[in-house]
């Protein structure tokens, strides 16, 4: 291939050259050509396996930027921070611009992604014997390519706003400057596009996995997950009439994003939303729950939730997972564990992902209520309480009154002081008070966590060293929460709202809303966020959630913990462990600053 220039969209020529070359190092190059490759089922699905690489690598997110195609997704959010410096301190402390590396990394995987798929989307008919045996794998891995490049666009609108519509075809590496030099498309023709190909591609596959090689390959059910995806991100304030973007316009006058709020983004969302529940194709769907509880463990109402909120995450396919990404997750299990003197093997990690405060309060109490609003909850405190761990052999013991009578979830999530370790087999007992055997100066390293708290959401009850099936990246629960904030902004009235809502708060084992359980919420709004952050709590969406709500500004400018410098009682005091750096700018990264340097059409985002 002839030597390319790197500028705007034509550095994305470079993926024409790696999506070909990455599988055709795989054989001798003076017995494959490029035409070749497309010709037999072998090296067309290695093809396909190379689009399918630009997919975000979930359990990456202690790296972000550095490899998978991951961002700072948690501890840029107000979930959590890392122990470990990263990137993440960079966006936390505003150091960062649009000359990063990592600006340009994501910005450049992503389009390579893009064009890697047009590259075979172009090709992949001169397969010779793609489809004997009577099945269209043409057909289907076309369309497969197809929706994994509106997924691609829909991950770059969703961090750098509106981006540039590269058109179907593969960028020949011929073409001139003046043929792929394009300013950008507005923020609603790039969701358009990102809807009409997901529709398109859907006609063109299986509606659910076929058999058990088809998990994780893109269906129609997970490409119409990820169109009601972008149409939420569509309809949320960010850029559904924001004027704070009023001079957000290319060169030539184009507003980028609309200054009109729009209701009918709201409407087109709860539509696609109902249509995917509705659909009899993905009947198969439902929330996982539980039936019995091991022994150990009593066989409760409350601990049949626990155990079906923590282990949706860990038992593979489960009949709630939509789409997930499997992978070597031991490192990222590794910044959960807490790093347990004296333990050895998977009871003893790193302590990294520091849980805030600010997500331990979001969790609800037992009751169902936000800990602030339930008179039964207090702050301060002790008392005796066994949480729902199997082989607790001497629980109840006495814990901090914050973490008594709370819901499922928080148990299924956070690893707090007097917690008996996740491994039922281990007897140990986190304590993550100064000299404890988990705290600042009981370990005497610096594998500690900053706030007082770790997640355990993800980690494998054997320990950070036993993998897991995969990472989720949508279930279920996303989509009745997408539904019922779609009808609370279209059709409040609806009683889809109330259905859906209650359905993954019975799931959760707490009160339900309405008829004999809990009042209904007066700021609707308001119950449906805080849901949302609990039910997909470290599921790496709430950085953009905040962003997309443009509540930002008000969420992102601190991280809360404990005084983990003393011992009990001290230890308890909430503190603030880090301010953090949260401008206007901040709610979309810029455009490499490489990439407007070299085509003067592309604007620049607003503020950098």
């Amino acid at each position: 291939m002839k030597k390319i220039f790197i500028y705007t969209t034509a550095f994305l020529l470079i993926a024409g050259n790696y999506s070909c070359k990455k599988f055709l190092d795989q054989v001798p190059d003076d017995r494959l050509t490029f035409g070749q490759a497309f010709e037999k089922k072998a090296t067309v699905e290695q093809a396909l396996a190379n689009v399918y690489s630009t997919l975000p690598s979930q359990n990456s997110d202690r790296f972000p930027s550095q490899t998978g195609n991951i961002g700072p997704w948690t501890a840029a959010s107000d979930e959590a921070d890392y122990t470990l410096a990263n990137f993440s301190e960079n966006v936390n402390t505003g150091a960062w611009d649009a000359t990063r590396g990592e600006v340009n990394y994501h910005w450049q995987n992503y389009y390579k992604g893009i064009q890697a798929a047009s590259t075979f989307i172009a090709n992949v008919n001169r397969c010779t014997d793609c489809n004997l045996g009577g099945i269209d794998f043409v057909g289907r891995y076309l369309n497969e390519a197809r929706a994994l490049r509106a997924i691609y666009y829909y991950y770059l609108v969703r961090q750098y706003g509106p981006v540039i519509l590269l058109g179907n075809d593969p960028i020949a590496s011929d073409a001139p400057l003046a043929a792929i030099s394009k300013p950008r498309n507005s923020f609603d023709e790039c969701i358009d596009y990102i809807v009409s190909e997901l529709d398109a591609a859907t006609a063109g596959l299986p509606a659910i996995p076929q058999a058990t090689e088809d998990y994780g390959h893109i269906n129609g059910s997970v490409a119409q997950a990820y169109k009601i995806k972008a149409l939420l991100t569509a309809a949320r304030p960010l850029f559904n009439g924001n004027t704070d973007y009023a001079n957000l316009k290319n060169k030539d006058g184009k507003q980028l994003i609309s200054q009109s709020n729009s209701p009918a983004k709201w409407t087109r969302l709860a539509t696609a939303a109902k249509e995917f529940l509705t659909n009899a194709n993905y009947a198969g769907y439902t929330l996982y729950t539980v039936n019995s509880t091991p022994t150990g463990l009593p066989n409760t109402a409350f601990n049949r939730a626990f155990l079906a909120t923590r282990d949706v995450m860990l038992n593979g396919w489960n009949s709630e997972m939509i789409f997930g990404m499997a992978g070597d997750v031991t490192s990222y299990q590794y910044s959960l564990a807490p790093n347990h003197n004296g333990a050895s093997g998977g009871d003893k990690g790193g302590s990294f992902l520091s849980v805030s405060q600010q997500m331990v309060d979001a969790f609800f109490t037992a009751n169902g209520l936000s800990p602030n609003s339930d008179p039964s909850y207090s702050s301060t405190g002790f008392s005796n309480y066994q949480a729902p761990d199997p082989n607790d052999q001497n629980a109840p013991r006495s814990i901090s009154n914050m973490y008594v009578n709370r819901e499922p979830r928080f148990y299924a999530n956070i690893t707090y002081t007097g917690r008996k370790w996740i491994n039922p087999q281990s007897i140990i007992i986190t304590d993550f008070t100064n000299t404890g055997n988990a705290g600042k100066a009981g370990i005497a390293n610096s594998d500690y966590t900053k706030t007082g708290y770790t997640s355990r959401k993800h980690l494998t009850v054997a320990g950070w060293t036993t993998s897991r099936t995969l990472f989720s990246m949508i279930r279920l629960a996303e989509i009745y929460l997408d539904y019922v904030e779609a009808l609370q902004e279209s059709d409040p009235t609806n009683p889809d709202l109330l259905l859906y809502l209650n359905k993954i708060r019975e799931r959760a084992g707490i009160p339900q809303y309405g008829g004999s359980g809990l009042p209904v919420p007066a700021d609707m709004r308001d119950a449906i966020r805080k849901e949302r952050r609990v039910e997909l709590a470290f599921e790496l969406d709430r950085y953009f959630y905040t962003r997309e709500w443009k509540i930002a500004e008000g969420t992102d400018n601190i991280i809360r913990g404990l005084d983990i410098t003393k011992n009990s009682p001290a230890f308890y005091t909430v503190i603030t462990t880090e301010n953090r750096v949260f401008q206007k700018r901040h709610y979309l990264w810029p455009i490499p600053n490489g990439e407007i340097q070299k085509v003067p059409q592309i604007v620049q985002n607003t503020g950098w």
